[in-house]
């Protein structure tokens, strides 16, 4: 792999409405106005776990008060030889007021209705186990330069 990084992906819940945050991308090529979670960096000598508390706060303005690591996933584009190791976070302790500080939209979504919407393969692939609320869960995940998913394995390391 020519290029590696670490970044944060979380996942906002509303247990009130059923609702989750998800972030409409913008930018132009194969992943505008899909949906993906809130992705946000890792500072050298940051904790891990402050790192998506303060990616959602940056994002969305919201403050979180505890995130909880549910999985870690490796995307690879074999084409372009990088990588991406996400660790995914969700968080149903949170105050504040919505505002929209990213490129695109953040909205609140029906948890009912998220497998209606087009989502950035990565998010589509870990969706089932991020909402079963229990698991944890880690794998890699191979996409084409275009998000399109050429091989997947998640696999469920135990139940929280």
């Amino acid at each position: 792999m020519n290029n590696t990084s670490i970044q944060t992906l979380s996942f906002i819940f509303d247990n009130e409405t059923d609702h989750i945050l998800l972030h409409q991308i913008a930018e132009d090529g194969p992943l505008k106005r899909k949906h993906s979670g809130i992705k946000g960096n890792i500072g050298l000598l940051e904790d891990m776990n402050e790192a998506a508390i303060r990616s959602i706060q940056e994002a969305g303005g919201l403050e979180v008060s505890e995130a909880v690591l549910r999985g870690v996933v490796k995307a690879i584009d074999d084409e372009s030889q990088t990588a991406t190791i996400y660790f995914v976070y969700e968080s149903a302790r949170f105050s504040g007021v919505l505002e929209n500080k990213l490129s695109g939209r953040l909205k609140w979504v029906d948890i009912l209705n998220i497998f209606n919407l087009q989502m950035e393969s990565l998010v589509q692939k870990i969706m089932p186990n991020l909402l079963d609320g229990e698991s944890f869960f880690e794998g890699t995940i191979h996409l084409s330069s275009q998000d399109e998913v050429i091989s997947s394995e998640i696999r469920i390391c135990n139940t929280i």
